[in-house]
């Protein structure tokens, strides 16, 4: 049996959690009764074996590494970390297994939904940028039209994890082929992104267990909320990641998202150079000649429903401020069974 290594590096926000979670609820089931090895425990095992990778460890890709080595047959990473990282970086991965058939699988979702979703993902990681603000770096750093030696942080951030084609260029000229995986458009059958990475993996999609999704979006008035306190806690000295677990584990992905159906979404408008670029990555994925699972029809970039964080007012704001508080002190309370 050839050993082969579907290596998913992302990018953000384009369906990664929902495949991460389908991989390891499935990997002591059906995934190994097909001889697909998903290494680690769990999801966080994988997080830090590429932390590892990405700085001076060695250990926890050393181990995770090992395990890959050891399958006869096919193996899954999936760790969006690794997708921006420099060529040298990525040859340092590809370098461990080089008795494997190693595919890069680059997840990919619409430009506009993109931003919108990862602005609040950014709030919730301690940022403190305003949407406007996030929304006008990302223009201003666009790649093709840089213009300022001191770029904005809020697009040099933004772009180190959504620029596609530098992604798939830094892989693919390492001799790895690369696949992309087009995100389905809204609307689309919940099932078919699944469908679409179960191809990638050579397996039928069907009789897998469904998985507990855990990187849950925040409306709004929430993600407001968060970027409010991110700045207190930052005057407090309190820069994130300090209190990760409560922050971010409680606050935002259990107690606020919790409320996501009860306020409303962050919308945003198709802009007309967001258009104009996602027509100029196509074409340049399309000409560094990788494998396409799905439609470049789907990364016409798509309104996003829902009002423009700035006329959030106070009310909304309090209401988001107060479930906050009250999810948060319940769960200290509470007592743990």
């Amino acid at each position: 049996m050839s050993r082969r290594l579907v290596l998913h590096v992302g990018a953000m926000k384009s369906g990664t959690s929902f495949i991460q979670s389908r991989l390891f609820a499935n990997k002591r089931m059906l995934l190994d009764e097909r001889g697909i090895l998903v290494p680690g425990l769990n999801w966080l095992s994988q997080v830090m074996a590429a932390s590892d990778v990405l700085g001076s460890g060695e250990a926890q890709w050393a181990k995770m590494a090992g395990k890959v080595q050891a399958h006869e047959g096919t193996s899954v990473i999936s760790m969006e970390y690794l997708g921006p990282v420099r060529a040298l970086v990525a040859q340092r991965v590809l370098d461990t297994f080089p008795s494997h058939s190693v595919e890069v699988v680059i997840t990919a979702r619409d430009l506009n939904r993109s931003i919108a979703a990862m602005w609040q993902e950014t709030v919730q990681n301690g940022r403190t940028w305003t949407f406007a603000d996030y929304l006008a770096g990302i223009e201003a750093w666009r790649p093709g039209h840089r213009d300022s030696i001191d770029p904005p942080e809020a697009g040099r951030t933004f772009w180190r994890q959504q620029n596609l084609v530098r992604i798939a260029r830094t892989w693919g000229e390492l001799g790895a082929p690369v696949s992309v995986v087009t995100v389905p458009p809204p609307g689309a059958p919940r099932e078919l992104l699944w469908e679409r990475f179960c191809q990638v993996l050579a397996t039928p999609p069907a009789g897998f267990a469904p998985a507990r999704m855990d990187n849950e979006s925040v409306g709004a008035a929430s993600t407001l909320v968060i970027r409010r306190l991110n700045e207190l806690l930052n005057s407090e000295g309190l820069v994130f990641p300090a209190g990760t677990d409560l922050r971010k584990g409680v606050l935002a992905k259990q107690v606020l998202a919790a409320r996501k159906s009860s306020e409303p979404a962050i919308g945003l408008p198709v802009a007309p150079w967001v258009r104009a670029h996602a027509a100029h990555m196509v074409s340049a994925l399309t000409e560094l000649d990788v494998s396409l699972v799905g439609s470049w029809d789907d990364l016409t970039p798509v309104d996003v429903p829902g009002v423009d964080p700035a006329t959030i007012d106070s009310a909304q704001l309090l209401d988001a401020a107060m479930a906050g508080l009250a999810g948060v002190l319940a769960e200290q309370i509470r007592p743990s069974s």
